[in-house]
């Protein structure tokens, strides 16, 4: 019998054999007839189950499957995992947890409006977006309906010579308080960005296993780019490592992203930089992008140099090798001579 009356309180069962998959459960009902039209219908939907394709079953996939899914097959994997993370899971609390396949339109803008409401920065936007896509993307859903909005680039700014050693000899050579002891630090720290040009992540995780003084090279093997590289040290920056290898254990540098970050904005206002925006540890990168354009270096060496996944970020940089446009103009001049 597909349904029948169990227990002392009447509830009535069912259990029925679909495509050659048994379904035996309580249709939670008390009369028979709420019983049968409980199991006609369960027996219709494991009939369109069975009858559906794999992307109109993984449709009905939740978002908060989905992101676990991705976190489990991907994410976690990365280097950028907790963030991932935390974005798709903020995409989840903003516009509900529904079927992937119910996502569209109106969801996009529900979601976008909610950053914009909260005073989100177009790149933040975007960045959730992303993440939204790669989950539509991973169940095959259709997603090239999310546009990204344009984010202005803005200026690169660069460290001049000046300023570098204005920094450092502040560092080096002020009084520091007791609170401020690792202040010190910060000298050798800005010398090794500038020259090796390396995001200030990978040079706090950098060991000494992972520089070879003889072959005069510093490796990074994880990086945002997920890109290993290794990059020759330079005089100063070779004197530094060697120095601090004396008195250190396994890391050159014993520092927090915190505590770097915190001597910097004392620097900064220090130097009467509090109004320039721009000028933080990450445009020590830029210089060293800036300084080797400047004297001649192509572009794909220093997409290698820097660890750039893609030519197109290193091509930013391009516009600040003014002389390759000045050579270029004075070729174009020698056709009118």
């Amino acid at each position: 019998m597909a349904v029948y009356r169990r227990g002392s309180k009447g509830v009535w069962y069912m259990n029925i054999v679909v495509n050659g998959i048994r379904v035996a459960k309580s249709t939670g009902k008390l009369t028979k007839k709420e019983a049968k039209q409980f199991e006609a219908l369960e027996r219709q939907k494991q009939i369109d189950e069975a009858n559906a394709t794999p992307q109109q079953r993984a449709a009905k996939t939740m978002l908060s499957e989905v992101v676990k899914e991705l976190y489990d097959v991907r994410w976690k994997y990365n280097k950028d995992s907790v963030n991932s993370l935390a974005r798709a899971e903020r995409v989840v609390e903003i516009v509900g947890d529904m079927p992937i396949g119910d996502v569209n339109q109106e969801t996009i803008r529900k979601l976008i409006l909610h950053l914009q409401g909260r005073r989100n920065k177009p790149a933040t936007v975007n960045r959730t977006l992303e993440v939204l896509k790669t989950m539509l993307k991973y169940k095959k859903m259709e997603w090239d309906y999310i546009k990204l909005a344009k984010v202005p680039k803005g200026r690169i700014r660069v460290i001049s010579v000046e300023e570098e050693q204005q920094v450092v000899k502040l560092f080096k050579e002020t009084n520091h308080q007791s609170r401020r002891h690792f202040y010190l630090e910060l000298a050798d720290l800005v010398i090794c960005l500038v020259d090796t040009g390396c995001r200030l992540g990978e040079i706090l995780k950098l060991k000494y296993e992972d520089i070879s003084f003889e072959n005069n090279l510093i490796s990074i093997w994880i990086n945002k780019g997920g890109r290993p590289r290794s990059i020759p040290m330079t005089m100063r920056v070779r004197a530094i490592m060697e120095a601090r290898q004396a008195r250190n254990g396994i890391k050159p540098f014993d520092l927090t992203n915190d505590m770097c970050v915190t001597a910097w904005q004392w620097v900064r206002k220090t130097m009467g930089f509090e109004n320039d925006r721009e000028f933080v540890l990450h445009a020590l990168r830029h210089t060293c992008a800036s300084r080797l354009l400047a004297k001649g270096c192509d572009i794909v060496t220093i997409k290698e140099w820097l660890g750039h996944a893609d030519i197109q970020t290193t091509m930013r940089y391009a516009h600040m090798a003014p002389n390759k446009l000045a050579h270029a103009a004075a070729i174009l001049e020698s056709y009118s001579e």
